[in-house]
C-alpha cells in the first residue's frame, strides 16, 4: 500500500493525462498512464511516464542539459548571454606561496565565494589553458581552499560552447545558485587575453612556464609519465629542478614514482634552461640523469624505464 502522498501525486498524474486526452493530445503509452490504478508506487509508474513523453517528444527535466529549461507545452529554452567574465592573477596569501586566478562574474569575484581561494596559474593556465571552451564539456577546477589545497576545499566549472554562447555550471562548493552564460565571442577574448598575460610572473615562474611548453608531453606519456611540477630547487637556488611522475600511486597497492631532473639555473635565461630540459627529455629514458623515489615504502627497486644513470633518492 503506497502512502497518501504517492497516492495523491498519482492520482494527479493520471488525471493530467486523462485531460491531455480529453484535449486531443494522445499516444498509446499516455493511455496506458491515463487508466493506472492510483495506488501503484513511483518506480512502478516511472517508465510508464517516460514512454509517454518520449511518444510525445516532450523532454523529462532529467534530459535537458543544465543551461536549459523546460517551458509550458514541452518546448525548452536556453539561458541568455548575459553574464560578463574577467579573469585576474593576483600573489596567493603568504602561508600558501605562489598566485591564484581569480574569476569576477558580472563583477563579483567568484573563488572566494567558492572555496576559498582560486587555483594556481600552472593549474588552469598552464601548460594547457582549462578555461578554453569547446562543444564537449570539461569540467575545470575554479576554486580551492584557503589552505591552498585544493580537495581539502573544492569548486569546479563544466566549461561547454554552444553555437555562439559559452555556459559555465558550478559544482561541489558553488557559489551562486545557477550556472552563468557568456556571448562566446567576448568570453574568447577574455580567456586569450588571461593567457597571454605574463605580467605576474617571478623569474622562477617565466622558467617554468617555458619548460613547461618546451617538454613533449605526449612522447613522455608514452611511456607513462607525466609532469608533476617544474620549480627553482628550495634548496639550492642555483638549480632547478622539473619532477614527473610515474603509476597510479593508489596506495597501498600500486606502486608510483617521483622522478626528478635537476639541471643549472642561475646566469641562464629561462629559454636555456627550457632547451636544456627538453633535450634531455628527448633523449630514451634510460638515458636520463635523473633520481627516482618511490611513494610506496620499502620499494627500492626503479621504475621500468630506468637505466643506469638513475639513481634512488631517500626523501
Amino acid at each position: 500500500m503506497s502512502d497518501g502522498t504517492t497516492v495523491t501525486a498519482t492520482a494527479e498524474l493520471i488525471e493530467v493525462a486523462t485531460h491531455c486526452l480529453v484535449a486531443g493530445l494522445d499516444s498509446p503509452t499516455l493511455r496506458v498512464l491515463a487508466g493506472l490504478d492510483p495506488e501503484l508506487r513511483n518506480d512502478e509508474i516511472r517508465p510508464i511516464l517516460d514512454s509517454a513523453l518520449s511518444e510525445l517528444a516532450i523532454p523529462t527535466p532529467n534530459s535537458i542539459e543544465p543551461w536549459r529549461q523546460l517551458a509550458s507545452g514541452g518546448q525548452t529554452y536556453s539561458r541568455q548571454p548575459t553574464d560578463t567574465i574577467r579573469f585576474e592573477i593576483q600573489p596567493a596569501d603568504g602561508s600558501v606561496g605562489g598566485h591564484e586566478v581569480l574569476v569576477h562574474v558580472n563583477d563579483t569575484e567568484m573563488t572566494s565565494m567558492g572555496a576559498g581561494m582560486g587555483m594556481d596559474p600552472f593549474e588552469i593556465l598552464i601548460p594547457t589553458n582549462r578555461l578554453v571552451a569547446m562543444a564537449e564539456p570539461t569540467r575545470t577546477p575554479i576554486a580551492r581552499c584557503d589552505c591552498g589545497v585544493y580537495g581539502c576545499g573544492s569548486t569546479d566549472v563544466t566549461i561547454v560552447r554552444v553555437g555562439d554562447v559559452v555556459h559555465w555550471e558550478w559544482h561541489i562548493e558553488v557559489p551562486m545558485g545557477h550556472g552563468v552564460t557568456f556571448p562566446a565571442d567576448l568570453y574568447d577574448a577574455e580567456v586569450a587575453r588571461i593567457a597571454a598575460d605574463h605580467s605576474w610572473e617571478r623569474p622562477e615562474d617565466t622558467t617554468a612556464r617555458t619548460i613547461l611548453e618546451a617538454i613533449n608531453h605526449a612522447a613522455l606519456a608514452e611511456h607513462g609519465l607525466k609532469v608533476s611540477w617544474a620549480a627553482r630547487h628550495h634548496e639550492n637556488h642555483d638549480l632547478f629542478g622539473i619532477a614527473l611522475w610515474y603509476g597510479s600511486g593508489e596506495y597501498p597497492n600500486d606502486v608510483g614514482y617521483q622522478i626528478f631532473l635537476r639541471v643549472p639555473w642561475q646566469n641562464r635565461s629561462a629559454q636555456q634552461v627550457a632547451e636544456d630540459v627538453a633535450g634531455i627529455f628527448a633523449l630514451p629514458p634510460e638515458k636520463w640523469p635523473v633520481t627516482f623515489h618511490s611513494t610506496k615504502p620499502g620499494i627500492t627497486t626503479p621504475p621500468p624505464m630506468a637505466g643506469g644513470r638513475w639513481k634512488r633518492e631517500v626523501l
